[in-house]
């Protein structure tokens, strides 16, 4: 079952999250945990060639859909990831329909693409099934702003994501962790240019009420939190009961 997809066809919204750290033990946790799909970052997390295998196998044990944030709007690094098994792949700072080709062809073998043919493993629906990879490209800059409906119209392109921090700081608005006015009308726009093309049209979110509120306008495809930032707030209240506890002030 790919569960991305069939959401997106029933008007619905899938949700993920992040594998951040390199480790097997997280990775198969967030596997088990019921989420529509999980996403290893190999852009700012802890995902590399070495662990990448172990943790992609670890997320299938739970039956759920894995993609990778790949480091950069590479060939080689597309081609590499799907090869070791990823259902699909999440590129970084795509901002013109050229690049968004480079990241669509590497996903598909010719006549579509110019992937080349070297599997090591294969990604595998729950039943069995192969399933397609998934190609998003993220949307997080100026320049892609501009060039919404090219990206969106690029063959092989199956989504785009938008990378909401990174857009804010492109346009200008500094560092924020919570999405402003003007990034909620940027998502809108991604939103309509993919609803033009048939496109997946996501976003990460930031925060709980703003999942809800991507999810509002049309968001189907929706990461939130990550295993590492799990750890952090579940550590983080148990400290706080610690405290109370103790009568600490």
């Amino acid at each position: 079952m790919d569960r991305v997809r069939e959401a997106h066809a029933a008007g619905q919204a899938a949700i993920g999250s992040w594998v951040t750290i390199g480790n097997g033990v997280s990775a198969e946790l967030m596997g088990r945990a019921g989420l529509d799909f999980v996403a290893l970052d190999g852009q700012h997390g802890g995902i590399d060639w070495h662990n990448m295998i172990d943790t992609l196998r670890a997320v299938e044990l739970g039956g759920t859909q894995t993609l990778v944030r790949v480091p950069w709007c590479t060939a080689d690094h597309i081609m590499r990831t799907l090869d070791l098994g990823a259902g699909g792949v999440i590129v970084p700072m795509v901002s013109t329909a050229q690049q968004a080709a480079i990241a669509a062809q590497a996903c598909r073998y010719p006549p579509d693409g110019n992937r080349s043919f070297g599997k090591v493993r294969s990604y595998y629906s729950p039943e069995g099934e192969t399933i397609e990879p998934l190609c998003m490209v993220m949307i997080e800059t100026a320049e892609a702003m501009d060039n919404l409906d090219a990206i969106a119209a690029t063959p092989g392109v199956d989504g785009m994501f938008v990378g909401p921090v990174d857009l804010a700081l492109s346009l200008g608005h500094g560092l924020c962790l919570q999405m402003s006015d003007a990034i909620f009308d940027a998502c809108r726009k991604v939103v309509d240019a993919a609803d033009r093309h048939g496109k997946l049209p996501g976003c990460a979110a930031l925060g709980e009420d703003n999942a809800r509120q991507l999810a509002g306008i049309g968001m189907t495809f929706i990461a939130f939190g990550a295993d590492s930032g799990f750890v952090r707030t579940g550590a983080a209240a148990t400290v706080a009961f610690a405290k109370e506890l103790r009568g600490d002030d």
